[in-house]
Parts: C-alpha cells; sequence; structure tokens
C-alpha cells in the first residue's frame, strides 16, 4: 500500500506546474485538448512568451487553439538540462493532420522537435522560450475529389 502511495505522489508530482516537465507537458495538454485563454496563458507562460502569445489571441482568439483540432497527439520529453532555476527541455510533438487543396485531400503525419526554456518565479516553473529545431512531414497515400 505505501509503495502504491509513494507512486501517485511522485506522478502527481511530475504532472503539476511545480516540476519544468510538468509545465510544459500540462501547457502543451492544454493547447491540444481545450481551448486556451488569455488568462490560461499566465498560469504556463512568462516574458516575451507571455506576451507574444498575449497579442496572438488578442488578434485572433482561434489562433493558439488550431491545434486541438489534430488527432492522434504524441508528446514525449527527449532530454533535459536543468541548472538551478532554469531548464532546457528539447520534446517532440507528433500528431495527425490533412493537408488539403482544392484536387486533393491528403492525410499527413507531422512531428516537431522543439526546446523548451523554463525558468522558476516565486517557486513555480513557466516557460519563457520555445523554439522549433526540426519539422517533418510524411504525406500519406493521395485521396482524388
Amino acid at each position: 500500500m505505501f509503495k502504491v502511495l509513494i507512486f501517485c505522489l511522485l506522478l502527481i508530482g511530475c504532472q503539476s506546474n511545480n516540476s519544468p516537465e510538468g509545465v510544459l507537458k500540462s501547457f502543451i495538454e492544454k493547447r491540444l485538448n481545450d481551448k486556451i485563454s488569455v488568462d490560461d496563458l499566465e498560469d504556463y507562460l512568462t516574458g516575451d512568451l507571455l506576451e507574444e502569445y498575449t497579442q496572438a489571441l488578442g488578434e485572433d482568439p482561434n489562433k493558439l487553439n488550431e491545434s486541438n483540432e489534430f488527432s492522434d497527439s504524441r508528446f514525449k520529453i527527449v532530454y533535459k538540462n536543468c541548472s538551478g532555476d532554469e531548464c532546457s527541455i528539447t520534446y517532440t510533438l507528433s500528431y495527425e493532420a490533412d493537408a488539403t487543396t482544392e484536387e486533393s485531400k491528403r492525410d499527413v503525419s507531422i512531428s516537431v522537435k522543439k526546446i523548451a526554456l523554463i525558468v522558476k518565479r516565486d517557486e513555480k516553473w513557466f516557460i519563457s522560450n520555445i523554439s522549433d529545431v526540426k519539422s517533418f512531414y510524411e504525406f500519406k497515400e493521395e485521396d482524388i475529389r
């Protein structure tokens, strides 16, 4: 019973905003599964990244919520490097989407490798920067309309 309790506590601790991995995973899951609002951004982001996302939502409220239309999304942490109150986390985000033109519709598998810089402020972790490293697109067989 004690082992189960310890396991549950570790699982909860890793999923919360009290860890660099937790805040990143929570933010990605929120973008993929829910509608994100300006109020939500302050729970996850800081600095220039918060300003950039806040401005994007102000211009087009659906701009940051386009990713919740993707199917079969997968999130994986590839590498983590922490030093004091800063962590750099390399992760991949994979999902399925549609590539549509007037003549055809094709399914595409997309995998994006990114690096997130996460900083600790007032005993809570926030994402301060996200940069793209590499994107991979695999187009499936074409459906002619």
